[in-house]
């Protein structure tokens, strides 16, 4: 996704609903793509690595414009990503990937 059709996006929905109705409204897309992916009807790239992505995108985004609210949105990105990848290892729908945290 373009950098800034997702800045443009993410903010205004992140102003207008606020920092946890926002994280729980990336779970709940993430979630139905998941029941995609269980399916077979998806196609295009796993949630947790989109999420992922666009958190390092808005991180690049904070360090050049050194604007706070960029990195608010790169944690909350972040932290849906790695939400929906220990969802998805409990489930047995992947692998264990080192660009998640991973105990023991």
């Amino acid at each position: 996704m373009n950098v800034d059709i997702l800045k443009n996006d993410s903010i205004d929905k992140y102003h207008a609903i606020g920092q946890e109705k926002f994280y729980k409204s990336l779970l709940c897309g993430a979630i139905s793509g998941l029941t995609k992916i269980k399916n077979g009807d998806f196609k295009g790239i796993s949630p947790e690595i989109e999420f992922l992505s666009c958190s390092d995108k808005f991180l690049f985004l904070y360090r050049r414009e050194s604007d706070v609210k960029y990195l608010e949105l790169s944690r909350i990105y972040r932290r849906a990503a790695h939400k929906i990848y220990r969802l998805m290892l409990k489930k047995g729908m992947t692998k264990r990937n080192d660009k998640f945290l991973n105990l023991a």
